[in-house]
């Protein structure tokens, strides 16, 4: 995964390409069976950005919590989106800012996401992950599968967005997750279903996989 300085520098150069302004096209396709069609569910968001993901979630009724190393998209977040915010430490993770709107809504940690336990932000009725495991490089994958599986609640269900490409003819992030080591990374403790499989960029022969993973 990139170190903190390079997401920073991502951000304020502008090399986000993985940003849109809209809500994600497969976090709506798939919001019934992600939310299991219920209401005031917690969703948690492993590298959340700026995505506008959380406001669509939270004006649903749900309670929203991402983690994201970079201050600036956090910031950048709350300001345009028009949400009045207030800030705290965290003194369980040194380093560490949690901001929280003040509906209590959308709550993101300024924080490392290897920092991110069960004991301090609780488990979730939901995860969704489009844009984070695709960051983790190879070395890190396990680090990462440790660190999300104990924040899934018995009945959770965790949405999975990841890209497969030649990996030899390009690089990430986001790096490719076949469906091989997705089977590898969750099988082990998650039931893992195939919703949707198609050809996306920005790499050559890419495509898109998205999983819904329920616990064992």
């Amino acid at each position: 995964m990139p170190s903190n300085q390079e997401w920073e520098s991502f951000w304020k150069t502008g090399d986000t390409g993985w940003h849109s302004k809209n809500v994600h096209p497969m976090l709506e396709k798939y919001a019934g069976k992600f939310l299991n069609d219920q209401s005031n569910c917690r969703v948690f968001i492993p590298l959340c950005g700026k995505t506008v993901d959380m406001k669509w979630l939270a004006d649903l009724g749900h309670d929203v919590v991402g983690a994201e190393i970079a201050k600036m998209p956090i910031l950048n977040f709350f300001e345009e989106q028009g949400i009045e915010y207030v800030k705290e430490s965290v003194p369980e993770i040194p380093g560490a800012t949690r901001y929280k709107s003040k509906d209590g809504k959308i709550t993101i940690y300024e924080a490392d996401l290897f920092s991110m336990k069960k004991d301090i932000i609780g488990q979730f009725d939901c995860i969704w992950d489009r844009g984070s495991l695709v960051a983790m490089e190879k070395a890190d994958r396990q680090k990462y599968i440790c660190t999300m599986i104990p924040l899934m609640a018995s009945d959770c269900r965790y949405l999975l967005d990841v890209y497969d490409y030649d990996s030899t003819k390009a690089s990430g992030p986001p790096f490719d997750v076949p469906n091989s080591v997705v089977a590898e990374l969750y099988e082990p403790t998650c039931v893992v279903e195939k919703l949707d499989t198609s050809k996306y960029g920005p790499f050559e022969d890419c495509v898109r996989t998205v999983f819904l993973l329920k616990p064992k």
